[in-house]
């Protein structure tokens, strides 16, 4: 694309995020068996630190309820980026770097619920051995713990056909209204051949949609097996459970209390043994700091099969393959349809390329009919002095023989040589008319792009082999562009429907147009092409090239594809890769509202909209529906 016009220049301001100290962890809950791991992490932020000039080192420390003080675990000096670890921890992943220290307990239990301390030791310009802190609380659940633990005492107790811990016991260890949901898609599976799903989700009322209460955790357990799986705030979803049965675990924990945060197991074939009682419980803190917990419970019935269920199962098994035997027929019978296709499409390019061979044999008869012409050119030419000269020897010996000849004679052999001459004029115009013809033939059977077109004029239109009228850029780069829209005066409204942008606009003489999406997909699908967009903007002069530049079709709504860019205007087309193309009357881009309505264009809208608008309305000021290329 070349393109010459004004673009107002928008300018953003940002300010820089703050420098700190700053200590972080993750999950800032945690229960025994349920939290896979403890993160926390110690880091300066921009590398500075306000009222320290020099950095000397880096700490974690952790609150010492016996000893009444902090026992540093890990100290690292920022000097040497050497880390020294004071104390040692069975499961434990440290790692470090410029700034910052991240230690990682695996199943962290009780006495990991501690204060966590961040320290940074240096010196200003004024003092030494300066110091900073930063702390992190990491407290323990223990709710989830006497849940557990009950649950083990009373599966002991009375055995697992006696356990009676029931939904309305669990409810009891908090007073707070459930909102919790425990389903499964069916309480009552066969063995080994339905599958089960059980999904455990918290569901905030429409009526409680102000409250703030942020999820922590979830978990499911089994009343024999145990843990099934958990879900921590800032951690993956983690299952305990190996059986290959076991097919699918996800779930999400949202701050917003707009989405329901879950947790959901499924067995493919589930067995016997997964028959029982399963617990789900969640623990979240609310608004003022006060912890909530929930738990419900169900019971999944798994029945082992029967010969009727066996017979069944062998019926379904046959219908499904014959099902599968139907499509796999259809599928071939396809495959053999496209095969054909295949084939034909073969035979039509075959016959593409003996027409291009014929085509070419074609242009080389013309070209040695044109150098045939060409030498009957310069024998008419020699023709021509010849005759000349024969005039100029007769006209000498009119002159030396006037007093031998009378009148008559003469003017008859003048009238003689004369029409000899026009005779000869007239077949010299012939052939410089045949000559003509043959160039404009050799000129449309050769020129399928505007890389084919020599001119010593910047622009030029021609008609492409294809039918196509365009305008070509000889001049920029080497010339051989074919230009797809142009603006320079704002003479033509560029504010127009999905027709007109399908079919293309705008006049070559007045020097504002847009050649149409049709034309560009079917110019871009003939092989590859670059996009160079040229801009002016007060008399300076900018562009921006892409690589591989293509448009889909109109099924698939012009979908723009590019490539790599280069140039020194800036890349504010990028964004717009793998948009639609969007009108006032077809909006097929991603916001939520028309992006072409809201910045008076037509373009490739992107989700945000745009970061570049070749196509709004000119000399606008209203932001973002002008002219505009973000980078400029």
């Amino acid at each position: 694309m070349t393109l010459f016009q004004n673009l107002v220049l928008f300018v953003f301001i940002c300010s820089h995020a703050g420098a700190e100290l700053v200590i972080d962890a993750k999950p800032e809950v945690i229960s025994l068996e349920l939290t896979p791991q403890l993160v926390v992490n110690c880091s300066i932020t921009n590398s500075h630190v306000p009222g320290l000039d020099t950095i000397n080192s880096l700490s974690l420390s952790r609150y010492d309820e016996t000893k009444k003080e902090f026992d540093v675990l890990l100290s690292l000096d920022t000097h040497t980026l050497s880390l020294q670890q004071l104390v040692q921890f069975r499961h434990a992943q440290i790692s470090f770097g410029n700034l910052y220290v991240t230690l990682t307990l695996r199943n962290p239990t009780q006495s990991d619920a501690k204060v966590y301390r961040c320290n940074v030791s240096g010196d200003s310009s004024l003092w030494k051995n300066i110091s900073r802190v930063s702390k992190k609380e990491i407290k323990y659940d223990t709710t989830l713990t006497v849940l557990l633990e009950e649950i083990r005492r009373l599966k002991e107790d009375k055995g697992r056909d006696q356990f009676s811990c029931n939904k309305e016991e669990l409810n009891g260890i908090n007073k707070i209204h459930s909102k919790l949901h425990f389903v499964g898609h069916s309480k009552v599976v066969k063995e080994l051949f339905d599958p089960l799903t059980l999904t455990c989700s918290i569901q905030v009322p429409r009526n409680d949609r102000n409250e703030t209460s942020t999820v922590q955790s979830i978990y499911i357990l089994h009343e024999a097996n145990g843990i099934i799986a958990t879900i921590s705030k800032d951690q993956p979803v983690v299952t305990t459970n190996q059986d290959v049965n076991l097919l699918a675990v996800k779930g999400e924990l949202h701050d917003d209390s707009s989405k329901n945060s879950y947790l959901q197991v499924t067995w493919t074939n589930p067995k016997f043994s997964e028959s029982g009682k399963y617990f789900c419980g969640a623990h979240a803190n609310n608004a003022q700091g006060k912890n909530e917990h929930w738990n419900e419970m169900l019971t999944i019935t798994v029945e082992r099969l029967q010969f009727d269920d066996i017979v069944k199962v062998m019926y379904d098994i046959q219908r499904q393959v014959d099902e599968d035997k139907n499509r796999l027929q259809t599928f071939h019978e396809n495959l053999t349809n496209n095969f054909i296709i295949l084939n034909t499409n073969l035979q039509s390019i075959e016959n593409v390329k003996n027409d291009v061979i014929g085509n070419q044999e074609s242009i080389n008869v013309i070209k040695d009919e044109l150098l045939s012409n060409k030498q009957n050119i310069v024998n008419n030419r020699k023709d021509i002095n010849t005759t000349q000269e024969s005039i100029n020897v007769i006209k000498d010996e009119l002159l030396s023989n006037l007093h031998n000849m009378n009148i008559s004679s003469i003017w008859k052999a003048l009238s003689n040589f004369s029409t000899a001459v026009i005779e000869m004029k007239d077949d010299i115009d012939k052939g410089k008319t045949e000559i003509k013809e043959i160039k404009s033939s050799i000129t449309k059977l050769q020129t399928r792009s505007c890389r084919d077109v020599n001119s010593i004029d910047d622009r030029v239109v021609i008609t492409l082999a294809s039918g196509l009228k365009v305008m070509c850029e000889t001049k920029t780069d080497g010339g051989g562009w074919s230009i797809i829209q142009r603006r320079i005066n704002g003479k033509v409204d560029f504010y127009r429907g999905w027709k007109e942008y399908r079919d293309g606009f705008g006049d070559y003489n007045i020097g504002e147009f847009y050649l149409g999406n049709e034309n560009i997909f079917k110019l871009t699908s003939t092989g590859q092409y670059d996009l160079r967009i040229d801009l002016k903007y007060k008399n300076s002069a900018f562009f921006a090239q892409y690589s591989g530049f293509k448009i889909l079709s109109e099924k698939e709504k012009y979908k723009l594809n590019i490539g790599a860019y280069s140039g020194n205007a800036g890349d504010s087309f990028s964004n717009h890769n793998n948009a639609f193309f969007t009108t006032f009357d077809r909006d097929n881009d991603e916001h939520s509202s028309n992006c072409a309505v809201n910045y008076s264009g037509a373009w490739w809208y992107s989700s945000a909209c745009h970061s570049c608008n070749l196509n709004g309305k000119w000399g606008s000021s209203d932001f973002g529906k002008g002219v505009n290329w973000n980078t400029i």
